[in-house]
Parts: C-alpha cells; sequence; structure tokens
C-alpha cells in the first residue's frame, strides 16, 4: 500500500471519527430524553417526538457502525439514510437543511477515502488482454 493511499484511508478516518462524534453526541441526548430545546421543538414541529429514543438509539447505532472497520459500509448506507431523513425533515419545516447536506456530502467523501472499494461499480476495475478498455455506449449497456 502506498504512503499516499494511507493518507487519503487516515483522512477518511479521521473524517468519519469526526461525522460519529458528533452523531453519538446528540443521540446521547435523545436516548436519556433530554434533548436540546430547539432539537426537541423541531421533532415536535415534525410530529417526532414519541420517537425521540428511537430516533436517538438508530443514530447511535448508525455511528458506531461507521467507525468500526469491518461495519463502515453499512455505516455509510445507514448515515446516509439518517442525514437524508434530517434534510426531508428539515425541508417539511422549511428550515436550512444546509448543514446536514454537508454532513452527508462529509460521509461519503469519507468513505471514498477510507474505504475505496464500495465505489468499484462505478469505473471498470479490470483490463482486458488487448490493455484497451471499450468505453462505447454499447459496451456500457
Amino acid at each position: 500500500m502506498s504512503n499516499s493511499t494511507n493518507w487519503f484511508k487516515i483522512g477518511g478516518l479521521v473524517l468519519h471519527v469526526l461525522i460519529a462524534a458528533l452523531m453519538i453526541y446528540a443521540s446521547l441526548g435523545k436516548v436519556t430524553g433530554s434533548p436540546p430545546a430547539e432539537i426537541f421543538e423541531s421533532l415536535r414541529k415534525a410530529g417526532l417526538e414519541e420517537h425521540l429514543r428511537l430516533i436517538g438509539f438508530g443514530e447511535l447505532i448508525t455511528a458506531i457502525l461507521l467507525i468500526v472497520p469491518w461495519t463502515a459500509s453499512l455505516g455509510v448506507l445507514l448515515a446516509s439514510a439518517f442525514w437524508g431523513g434530517a434534510i426531508c425533515t428539515h425541508m417539511g419545516l422549511h428550515t436550512s437543511y444546509v448543514f446536514q447536506s454537508v454532513l452527508l456530502a462529509l460521509t461519503w467523501v469519507g468513505a471514498y477515502l477510507r474505504i475505496p472499494a464500495m465505489f468499484s461499480s462505478f469505473w471498470p476495475t479490470s483490463v482486458p488482454a488487448s490493455g484497451k478498455v471499450d468505453t462505447s455506449a454499447s459496451s456500457l449497456a
């Protein structure tokens, strides 16, 4: 493994740890039933206050899965769903969802740096014996 690849993996891990730390911090308030007043008010307006603990546990599990190397791919998938739900909730409340969108993008940047194999379906993984990769429209269908 090259030195630059190592730095990419470390950079991706740092992004995922920072995102997971934020999610763990936010989830603990929900799990204990005492989130900040602003969060509780947003969830109440969205009609989700009765699901506070469920959302908190889902967020906590997602954060843990995102950090653990063997479950990072599942963690990225669940974090994407979580941030997508947060974005939709903010859209429904007509509030800014820029922060959640940035966290979603950073989750995927971290995945690209840390787990490049997740993206292997987007580019050819092997080169035929001729050494030429067919990129015509018919070969991509």
